[in-house]
């Protein structure tokens, strides 16, 4: 008899990509989500990276919910934002983590809705 096949997404929904990085001038560090345009400031790293997780998933689940990606992809980041999460992805690797996403209405409840991957750029 054959496996029934599985209901969990091996590949996440909306993959959403983040670049975590110092600003020099004003001093603190910043967070740039490329795919929505969110970004969070916070005085280190590790809360910046929370905060916008944070904002993400009420963004993501929001845009679930009321069947809305349009908007929630509609603003996404500079240009340069997306070159530096590059440059920065191929020199430091990235951290991969979940969003923890509920959004029954569409019935999308799987744990794997969404990945952020996560870029640092070495503070200096």
């Amino acid at each position: 008899m054959a496996d029934k096949p599985s209901t969990a997404l091996h590949e996440p929904f909306i993959p959403l990509r983040v670049l975590v990085e110092y600003d020099q001038k004003y001093k603190f560090f910043v967070a740039h989500c490329l795919q929505t345009g969110n970004v969070v400031t916070a005085e280190d790293a590790d809360t910046a990276e929370e905060m916008i997780k944070e904002l993400l998933v009420d963004e993501v689940t929001y845009a679930i919910t009321h069947n809305n990606l349009k908007n929630l992809l509609s603003s996404p980041a500079p240009m340069d934002v997306w070159k530096r999460w590059s440059v920065t992805a191929a020199q430091n690797g990235t951290k991969t983590f979940k969003l923890d996403i509920v959004a029954r209405e569409l019935k999308i409840d799987e744990p794997d809705v969404s990945e952020v991957k996560v870029a640092r750029a070495a503070a200096a």
